[in-house]
This record gives structure tokens, C-alpha cells and sequence, in this order.
């Protein structure tokens, strides 16, 4: 999935459009080599715990991101339709944020050199995002 990924970011965003490129049977070669170096260099610098670390708390803070979004939504947009309901709203994702808060901060305190650089990876995306859309370097939708 990971190169898969990486192919949609390289047709959004001219400057990673190498990314994009695929091989005569529509696999992105040029995104699976990064993938594949990156996974390596991870590999090669890393114990497999601290690698599991880093990744479960990138993934956690994703997703607290997103679950966070919901109510960010229904604040910014109160009149648009929602056509699934949940049970006890809003109860549920309130105690997934409240313990997936939890296991985010313990990573922090107990593993923060994980922590702080899975915190420094989405940093820099969302930075790369920001100025992508600033200076207008994304690609028109097809």
C-alpha cells in the first residue's frame, strides 16, 4: 500500500511527480525503490521495537487527528448531512480520544525519541502540504 501512496502524492504534487511515474505494466518501480530504502534505512538504524513504536504512535496520532476531526466538523459545518448514526454519541468517540490521548502521552514520556520523531515526520508533512498549497505547486484533479 505504501508505494501505492506515495504514486497518488507524486500525481498531486509537481515536485514529487517522479513518484508518479509506473513501468510499462502500471507499477510505480519508482515509488516502491523509495519505499524500499526507506523501510531499509528504518531497518538498518533501528531495533524492530523502536520501529513498531514509532509506527504504532504515528498511526495512533492519525487517527486521533481524525476522530478529533468529527467534532471539528460538526462545528464548522452543523448543517451538513450525516447519514450514519452512532450509539450514545457522543460518547464513544470521546473515550477513544481520551484513550488514545493517554497512549500517545505515555509513548511520549516513556519512549520519546520515537515519539518526538514520528512527531517531527507528520511536522514535516504537514509543513510540505502547507507550502505545496501555498505556492500552488499541486496538480490540477483529473
Amino acid at each position: 500500500a505504501g508505494p501505492r501512496v506515495l504514486q497518488v502524492i507524486g500525481e498531486d504534487f509537481r515536485g514529487l511527480s517522479l513518484l508518479a511515474k509506473t513501468n510499462g505494466d502500471g507499477i510505480p518501480s519508482n515509488a516502491i525503490y523509495l519505499q524500499s530504502l526507506l523501510a531499509l534505512a528504518f531497518i538498518l538504524t533501528s531495533t524492530f521495537e523502536s520501529i513498531l513504536v514509532f509506527a504504532g504512535f504515528t498511526l495512533a496520532l492519525n487517527s486521533f487527528a481524525t476522530v478529533l476531526g468529527v467534532f471539528v466538523l460538526r462545528v464548522r459545518q452543523p448543517n451538513l448531512p450525516r447519514p450514519f448514526r452512532i450509539f450514545a454519541y457522543p460518547l464513544p468517540p470521546i473515550i477513544y480520544l481520551l484513550l488514545t490521548g493517554w497512549t500517545l502521552w505515555f509513548v511520549l514520556m516513556n519512549r520519546p525519541g520515537e515519539g518526538l520523531f514520528g512527531l517531527t515526520v507528520i511536522a514535516s508533512g504537514l509543513l510540505f502540504y502547507a507550502l505545496s498549497a501555498r505556492l500552488g505547486r499541486t496538480l490540477p484533479a483529473t
